[in-house]
C-alpha cells in the first residue's frame, strides 16, 4: 500500500507541475519584436558591389551589441577578369585587383536587426596593377628625344567616412531572410603610388576624377556618396 500511495504523490505532484509549466507559457508568451531581437547575428552579401567600376564579391557580418546597437564589417575581393567596365583599359592595366573593406556602427531607432537605424562607416579600398605606358625621354628644353615603354607596379588606396541612412526589413514570415537598403554622404581621399616609373614624361596621367578609369584619384578630399542593397540571413 505504501507503494502505491507513493506512487500516486509522484503524479499528482508531476501533473501539477507541468499544469503550471503550460499556465506560464501560455501567460508569457514569445512576442514577435522579442523573437527578432533574440537574432544577434546576421551575415550579408552586398548585391550592388557586384556591378560597381570597382566590383568585389564582398560579404558582411552584422552584431547586435544591444537593444538598438549593432556593428558590421565587410570584406571584398575582386580581380581583373571579373570587371565589365575596364575593356578598353586592359592594354594599360594588368593583373589589376582591388580589395575593398568597411566598419561600420548602427544604431535602430526601435531595435534591430529589423527597422530603420542611422550609422557612421569607415571605408579602406586598394586597388593594385600593372601600368603599361610610354614616356618620353629629353623633353625639358623642347622635343623630346625619343619615346620609351616602361611597365610598372601601381596602387591606389582611398579611405572615406560616411554617415548613412538605412532600413532593413524582413523577407520572409519567420524573419531570417533579410534586405537592407542604405544610402548616405561622406568625405573620401586617396593616395597614388608609381614606384618604379622611369625618368621621362609620361604620357599617361591618372589624377583627376574619372569614374571608370580605376586609377584615377583627386588631388584633395572630395565628397563621397555610400549606397546599396544587401541580403542577408540572422540567426
Amino acid at each position: 500500500m505504501k507503494t502505491y500511495r507513493w506512487l500516486w504523490l509522484f503524479v499528482l505532484l508531476t501533473g501539477q507541475g507541468l499544469a503550471t509549466y503550460a499556465q506560464t507559457e501560455k501567460a508569457f508568451p514569445l512576442s514577435s519584436i522579442d523573437a527578432e531581437q533574440s537574432q544577434r547575428w546576421v551575415v550579408k552579401f552586398a548585391a550592388l558591389s557586384l556591378i560597381d567600376p570597382s566590383n568585389t564579391i564582398q560579404f558582411g557580418i552584422e552584431r547586435m551589441v544591444g537593444q538598438h546597437q549593432a556593428i558590421q564589417a565587410e570584406l571584398g575581393y575582386g580581380w581583373q577578369g571579373m570587371n565589365l567596365w575596364d575593356v578598353s583599359q586592359r592594354s594599360r592595366y594588368t593583373d589589376t585587383k582591388i580589395w575593398r573593406g568597411r566598419a561600420e556602427w548602427r544604431y535602430y531607432w526601435h531595435g534591430g536587426p529589423i527597422g530603420s537605424y542611422v550609422a557612421l562607416e569607415g571605408l579602406f579600398k586598394q586597388t593594385t596593377a600593372n601600368e603599361h605606358g610610354t614616356v618620353g625621354v629629353g623633353c625639358e628644353s623642347g622635343p623630346c628625344q625619343y619615346y620609351q615603354m616602361y611597365s610598372a607596379p601601381i596602387t591606389k588606396q582611398i579611405w572615406a567616412g560616411h554617415v548613412k541612412f538605412g532600413r532593413q526589413f524582413s523577407l520572409s514570415r519567420n524573419n531570417r531572410l533579410l534586405a537592407d537598403f542604405y544610402g548616405g554622404v561622406g568625405v573620401r581621399w586617396g593616395t597614388l603610388d608609381r614606384f618604379t616609373v622611369p625618368e621621362g614624361l609620361p604620357f599617361y596621367g591618372s589624377y583627376g576624377i574619372n569614374v571608370i578609369n580605376l586609377f584615377s584619384i583627386p588631388d584633395r578630399p572630395t565628397a563621397s556618396f555610400s549606397y546599396g542593397i544587401k541580403l542577408g540571413y540572422s540567426f
